[in-house]
């Protein structure tokens, strides 16, 4: 079964952002340790750009990572909540502060439930 080459830049920058989290990596370390513009990381993390096999190779090396590790999208990779928090930056991006700190009123409640 293929993989469409759209969901494929998906799912490769997922994992590349996944790894680079676990790792406590910036994107713009992450970039100067492959040789590449942190702009042109974002755009594969994002799945925007469908990175070639060389940029790949570059990639997994700033990672310390072999290029199949990268590619077996059965394996997962654990979360941090360094990526919790990115996320959560991401998502916020963009709304008015009024509305932003009443998403952090509802975060924190929740996480008061997961500390008991």
């Amino acid at each position: 079964m293929s993989i469409e080459r759209e969901e494929l830049a998906i799912k490769v920058g997922a994992r590349i952002r996944d790894f680079r989290a676990e790792r406590g990596l910036s994107q713009e370390s992450l970039a100067l340790n492959s040789g590449m513009h942190p702009a042109y990381l974002g755009k594969i993390e994002r799945g925007e750009k469908c990175p070639t096999i060389d940029t790949l190779s570059k990639i997994c090396g700033g990672l310390k990572i072999p290029v199949y590790e990268l590619l077996n999208f059965e394996i997962e990779v654990k979360p941090t909540s360094g990526e919790a928090l990115h996320r959560i930056e991401n998502a916020l991006a963009g709304i008015d502060d009024e509305s932003a700190v009443k998403i952090a009123e509802i975060v924190e409640g929740i996480a008061e439930i997961y500390k008991k």
